[in-house]
């Protein structure tokens, strides 16, 4: 009988560090940063989600990565692209905890255009 108590007392410690556990938010939060991104003056091509057609978008890369990435035009909000120039951009970027199924989990919205210049 006692042994049975104890047992019972294991298994109730065990579900409630097991649901503790579980009840972080610190994953549930948007993290906001400010970065620098680089427009390219040529543009490329990308597949979204749910198609097979490739589509023609913008290419941009972060301050400090050695990848370019090709978004639609209308990635920064705020910001209207002009094929044939080089932008350096000042922008706020917002990596979104729990981003839509069908849609990047990264929000980039225009702080400031740092330098533009026409490439020919």
């Amino acid at each position: 009988m006692k042994t049975m108590k104890i047992w019972r007392i294991m298994f109730m410690m065990l579900v409630a560090f097991s649901l503790a556990s579980c009840s972080s938010d610190d994953d549930n939060v948007d993290k906001v940063e400010q970065v620098t991104v680089y427009v390219s003056a040529e543009t490329g091509t990308y597949t979204p989600l749910f198609s097979d057609e490739p589509v023609e978008g913008m290419q941009i890369q972060e301050k400090g990565s050695a990848r370019w990435s090709c978004v639609h035009f209308a990635t920064i909000t705020g910001f209207t692209y002009k094929k044939g120039n080089e932008y350096e951009l000042l922008v706020k970027k917002t990596t979104l905890a729990n981003p839509p199924q069908d849609s990047s989990n990264i929000r980039y919205e225009l702080i400031s255009i740092v330098s533009q210049r026409k490439v020919e």
